[in-house]
C-alpha cells in the first residue's frame, strides 16, 4: 500500500501530441506529418520526464488515434494533471517562420470560457475537485476567475522556462518565442498549461530537425529540464504564498 501512496504523491505531467488518427495536421516537405513527428517527440519527452523518478506521465495519445481537444482537456481532469504540455509542428504558407514557439492561453478566450459556464453541461469539469452544477452563475465566475488568477501567472512562468530551456537545448527558437493564442486545450482554467510548437513543417530547416532523433532527444531534454526548474520555482513561489 506504501507505494501506491508514493505514485500518488509524484506530480501528474500530461502530454499531448497534437492531431492522430484521420487527422494528420500539417504536412510538411516530402510528406511528413506533423501527427507522426509530434507523438515521436512525445515519447521521447516521456521517457525523459519518467527517468527523473519525479513525475507520473500521461499521455493524451500513444499511438495514431484520433482524440478530440475536448477529450485531451477531460484527461488532464480525470487524472488531476499538475501540468498540461501539448506539442504541435506547424506550416505557414506565407513568408518563412522557423523556429520553436511557446503559446498560453490568450486573457481573451479566459472570457469565453466564462461564457461557457452557461452551458450547464460544462460545469461538473470546469475546475478539479469543485462542482459548480449547484453554484449560481455569479459564484461559478468568481471560483473560475480565482482559479484562473493563480494558474496564469503560473503557465507564463512556465513558458518562460521553457523557452530558455529549449533555446540552450536546440539553440535557435522563433523570433517571438512566447506568444499568446486561443487554443482549446490551454482553457482548463485551474491547470498551468502551455502548447510548443516545435518548429515549422514548412521550414526545410525546421523539418530537418524534428525528423531527426538527436534533435528530438536534445529538444525533449531541453522541455525536461526546463519543467524541473519551473517545478522547483513553482514550489518556492506556493510555498511563499502561504506564508
Amino acid at each position: 500500500a506504501n507505494g501506491r501512496s508514493e505514485q500518488r504523491k509524484k506530480p501528474v505531467i500530461v502530454i499531448d501530441p497534437g492531431h492522430g488518427g484521420p487527422d494528420p495536421g500539417a504536412i510538411g516537405y516530402a510528406g511528413k506529418r506533423e501527427k507522426t513527428v509530434v507523438l515521436a517527440v512525445a515519447r521521447e519527452l516521456r521517457r525523459q520526464l519518467a527517468a527523473t523518478g519525479r513525475y507520473r506521465v500521461v499521455m493524451t495519445r500513444d499511438c495514431d488515434v484520433f482524440i478530440s481537444l475536448q477529450d485531451r482537456v477531460e484527461i488532464s481532469r480525470e487524472v488531476r494533471a499538475d501540468l498540461f504540455v501539448s506539442l504541435h509542428a506547424d506550416v505557414v504558407a506565407e513568408g518563412v517562420a522557423t523556429g520553436a514557439t511557446v503559446y498560453t492561453l490568450a486573457e481573451s478566450a479566459s472570457d469565453e470560457a466564462a461564457q461557457k459556464l452557461a452551458e450547464r453541461h460544462d460545469r461538473a469539469d470546469l475546475l478539479a475537485g469543485v462542482d459548480l452544477t449547484r453554484k449560481s452563475d455569479e459564484i461559478a465566475h468568481v471560483l473560475m476567475d480565482m482559479a484562473r488568477t493563480d494558474n496564469t501567472p503560473r503557465s507564463n512562468a512556465l513558458a518562460g522556462a521553457l523557452v530558455d530551456g529549449l533555446r540552450d537545448a536546440v539553440g535557435r527558437l522563433h523570433k517571438r518565442p512566447h506568444q499568446k493564442a486561443v487554443f482549446s486545450v490551454l482553457k482548463a482554467p485551474d491547470i498551468p498549461s502551455v502548447l510548443i510548437e516545435l518548429g515549422f513543417m514548412s521550414s526545410p530547416r525546421d523539418l530537418e530537425n524534428l525528423i531527426d532523433p538527436e534533435w528530438r532527444t536534445a529538444a525533449a531534454g531541453g522541455i525536461r529540464d526546463a519543467i524541473l526548474v519551473w517545478a522547483r520555482e513553482d514550489a518556492a513561489r506556493a510555498k511563499l504564498l502561504r506564508q
